[in-house]
């Protein structure tokens, strides 16, 4: 009777665990992520909605200062400067922030689609065949919030881009030139990337904690569209500490990051991108914990 003797060096390690390392994990969150025929038409459509939004929002605000000038010139002196200038900061008539214009349909879908990223592993089961080629777990979370970030940041910052460049010649018949260089628009094309991103994150959180997509989609929309809504019921109650308090939830102070410039009574851009990302770390850090201590 002969024994084989295999080498230590050549011997065939255990399955799951052969080569795993963070690329790998992110290379295969990739594939899932780009592969789905019904995702890249989804991003397609969002970025066609972003930038019909912003453009029908832009012609909104046209016709607006467009109104208001028309009236200065019947009987009273106004011209589209001291009618943009008259509205207060955050009204959304703030011509440096039209890249953003129509990002509200962006952060929509985009939080939907991170939840679903992870929910629908979760919910047909392959969350299992998931953890188990990426023991770790949390490599997988990083991964998937990878592609998130990438995808959304680039998606929001081309269909920005392109908003802008529509949108901008409306205004010229007013003798207001937009531009590159005017103060605020590099800024809010960069910071809608970052928003978007934040609220991906935010999305593949609930994901992970509800492991449910319409669960987590149904709260996703409560915290950015809905709790917006409620907060402003604050504003009469007694006292003058609740009429601060809505700027404080994460839409306001994620709006309020993305504009420029100071006004009393409102958070500052940085005060808001920082009680943003607050929230962001609020959702995720019990998401990772619960990944990587229950069971799948």
């Amino acid at each position: 009777m002969s024994t084989t003797t295999v080498s230590k060096k050549h011997a065939v390690p255990s399955a799951g665990t052969s080569g795993v390392n963070f690329l790998r994990v992110l290379n295969s969150e990739s594939i899932k992520f780009r592969t789905l025929m019904s995702t890249k038409l989804l991003l397609v459509l969002t970025f066609v909605a972003i930038v019909g939004v912003g453009v029908l929002s832009a012609l909104v605000r046209w016709n607006v200062v467009n109104q208001m000038v028309t009236v200065g010139r019947q009987g009273h002196t106004m011209t589209a400067k001291q009618a943009i200038e008259s509205f207060p900061p955050g009204q959304g008539f703030d011509l440096y922030n039209l890249p953003n214009a129509g990002l509200n349909i962006g952060i929509l879908i985009m939080g939907s689609l991170a939840v679903l990223f992870i929910a629908s592993e979760y919910a047909t089961g392959m969350i299992r065949s998931t953890m188990n080629a990426a023991p770790g777990r949390l490599s997988t979370f990083g991964a998937k919030a990878v592609v998130l970030i990438v995808v959304s940041y680039v998606l929001s910052i081309v269909a920005g881009i392109v908003t802008f460049l529509l949108a901008s010649p409306m205004f010229t018949n007013f003798g207001v030139d937009l531009g590159w260089s005017t103060d605020g628009v590099l800024y809010s094309v960069v910071t809608g990337g970052l928003y978007v991103s934040g609220v991906a994150l935010i999305g593949l959180s609930l994901g992970t904690l509800l492991k449910n997509p319409a669960g987590g989609i149904t709260v996703l929309v409560g915290i950015m569209f809905v709790l917006p809504f409620a907060g402003q019921f604050l504003t009469f109650a007694p006292g003058d500490f609740w009429k601060y308090v809505p700027q404080y939830l994460p839409s306001e102070a994620g709006g309020r990051f993305l504009s420029i410039g100071h006004a009393d009574g409102i958070l500052d851009p940085w005060a808001g991108g920082l009680v943003f990302l607050g929230y962001v770390i609020l959702f995720m850090v019990p998401a990772l914990i619960a990944l990587k201590k229950r069971d799948v």
